[in-house]
């Protein structure tokens, strides 16, 4: 009997020598180009792995080879500034959209003004003017840049001595071109002109000024679509045409991109008569060759292409509620090679819709692709769609391609103001954060505040006498200066609205009426504040210079707005009826 010991010794004592041969294709032409193409000569083996794959289980056998378009265009012709539809003008269709729509006038301070001056005084010098020195002179004398400023207790130590340095050796440029705007419009200026604005060449002067000082900024001959009582823009886009009269509003759009999906359609415009120029319907055709949908990472629809490993499918995962994800790994795993994209040539400023779509296979059939809005629902439910234009229940075919900017240059903001809740005042406040300096530059409101603190400070405090009190009351602690209250109040009809107030602070110098200064804010005008548009969170609001270059290479500069979210309620400081102790300011 063999035991298991004789068994592995002999199994251990047996010789063996493994070896292995790499398998190397010996190529029999030097060119190397048949074996470059990695022929596969194995034909059953490629048609069990299509079956595998379930490729043979296919609805369709054709693939479109051919597809003819059939559609419209419709020009955007006009433009409302403004809810009001008399206020619709034509619209400028070499004008970027948002350039028209932002826009505004453009108030230069004391450095715009200096330098406008300075460049005023160069056109007399270079069109020797007879006397030029004289002119000069007398235009310094007619449009001073006085010596004190109009907003003293708020004025940077910068700003007081640039203007120190100025007065009396430079021109206002500002006053003196809305004067000479004015007596070319035939209009008796606020300022007159010298005398010897009549010289001779100083009329080409004043005009060359005008043209220069027009050339710096974009600024709208219409009304603007800023409305400061919702704090966003209101405007709209029209297309008259006999068949179908288009109206696109936007009534709250907040500054900024424009696209497609800021405008809806507006109801109840169809049939109605049109305003300004009629727009013209052109039909099209167009012919191409039907491109597969791809997108990147997307998987190869075939089992022998390599992949190129950007998006690992194996690694998502999906719960039954997540139906947004699940629609899009169906539509990348199952269905994304079904799929094919329609491009459609639109010019920019156009609407455009497809009216006939027909498709040819390679086995020249021909299909007619009908618009998925004609597609069967049930009662109560919408037609599935996409890109086109909506609103109040209605339904558009047109596809707007709004000729809208693309890289815009955004300068810092020259004016900040925040409008938030303070549930403690039970009020809201405008909260002025930057605000354009007589050096056009933003200023900080805060640090004007603590300025004014240090030259005018709140009234000093009763001094405590030996066996006196050591309290004292006060009937107010006010908030700071750049805290604007806004009241709330009520109309006759029950609206909600937010009315910007005043306060009078008490200083060592008497008591100080704080306004509102940031042209956001309205000043010198009533400005009311709707309600509902100051919510929990806040709202934001901005003005600021933009730049940009449309598509004809022509550069514009123009003064914007801009509105968004704050940074939530705010405690103002505000108190009333105060104890305080002895010496406590």
């Amino acid at each position: 009997m063999t035991t298991i010991e004789e068994v592995a010794r002999a199994t251990l004592l047996k010789p063996s020598i493994t070896s292995w041969t790499r398998l190397e294709p010996t190529p029999r032409d030097p060119t190397m180009q048949r074996s470059l193409q990695a022929q596969i000569r194995d034909a059953a083996w490629m048609l069990s792995r299509q079956w595998q794959m379930g490729e043979f289980l296919g609805d369709d056998a054709g693939s479109p080879v051919q597809a003819t378009l059939g559609g419209e265009l419709q020009n955007v012709t006009t433009y409302r500034p403004g809810p009001a539809p008399a206020a619709s003008i034509a619209l400028d269709p070499n004008l970027p959209l948002e350039v028209q729509v932002e826009r505004e006038s453009v108030a230069l301070k004391l450095r715009g003004s200096v330098q406008l001056g300075y460049y005023f005084e160069s056109l007399v010098r270079k069109a020797s003017i007879v006397g030029a020195p004289a002119v000069i002179t007398a235009f310094r004398t007619a449009f001073p840049i006085v010596a004190v400023s109009p907003d003293p207790a708020y004025a940077s130590i910068d700003a007081v001595r640039f203007r120190a340095l100025t007065s009396g050796k430079a021109l206002d440029g500002e006053a003196l071109y809305a004067s000479a705007v004015a007596v070319a419009a035939g209009v008796v200026p606020t300022i007159p002109l010298p005398a010897e604005a009549a010289n001779a060449g100083m009329p080409g002067v004043l005009s060359e000024l005008v043209a220069y000082r027009s050339s710096l900024f974009s600024e709208p001959a219409e009304a603007v679509a800023w409305q400061p009582s919702a704090i966003d823009y209101d405007f709209a886009l029209g297309s008259p045409a006999a068949s179908d009269n288009v109206l696109l509003d936007a009534p709250d759009f907040p500054g900024g991109h424009l696209d497609w999906y800021t405008f809806t359609l507006k109801a109840g415009v169809s049939g109605q008569t049109p305003v300004g120029t009629p727009a013209q319907v052109t039909p099209f055709t167009f012919n191409f060759f039907p491109n597969h949908v791809v997108f990147k990472g997307m998987h190869d629809p075939r089992w022998w292409m390599f992949e190129d490993s950007v998006t690992d499918f194996g690694q998502l995962d999906a719960q039954h509620v997540d139906l947004a994800k699940l629609l899009v790994m169906e539509f990348a795993f199952v269905y994304g090679n079904d799929w094919f994209s329609v491009p459609v040539p639109t010019p920019i400023g156009n609407l455009s819709r497809v009216t006939t779509l027909v498709v040819t296979d390679n086995f020249g059939l021909r299909t007619l692709i009908r618009s998925a809005e004609q597609t069967q629902v049930n009662a109560g439910e919408s037609p599935w769609s996409m890109y086109k234009l909506s609103g109040a229940g209605t339904r558009s075919d047109f596809i707007m391609m709004a000729p809208t900017l693309g890289l815009v240059d955004d300068a810092i903001p020259l004016e900040q103001v925040s409008f938030i809740r303070d549930d403690m005042a039970a009020m809201a406040w405008a909260v002025e954060h930057q605000l354009q300096s007589e050096l056009d530059l933003p200023s900080d409101a805060q640090e004007a505040y603590m300025q004014r603190l240090q030259e005018n400070g709140p009234p000093a405090p009763p001094v405590a006498t030996a066996g006196g009190p050591g309290i004292y009351y006060t009937t107010e602690i006010p908030v700071p200066d750049n805290w604007i209250p806004m009241v709330p109040v009520q109309t006759a009809q029950g609206a909600l609205y937010l009315r910007r107030g005043t306060m009078e602070v008490p200083t060592a110098a008497g008591l100080l009426k704080i306004v509102a200064r940031a042209l956001l804010l309205e000043p010198g005008e009533p400005y009311f504040l709707e309600d509902h548009v100051v919510s929990r969170t806040g709202v934001k609001a901005e003005r600021y210079f933009r730049r940009t270059r449309a598509i004809d290479g022509s550069t514009y500069v123009w003064m914007a707005r801009s509105s968004g979210l704050a940074g939530g309620t705010a405690w103002s400081g505000l108190r009333f009826d105060v104890v305080r102790d002895m010496g406590e300011v």
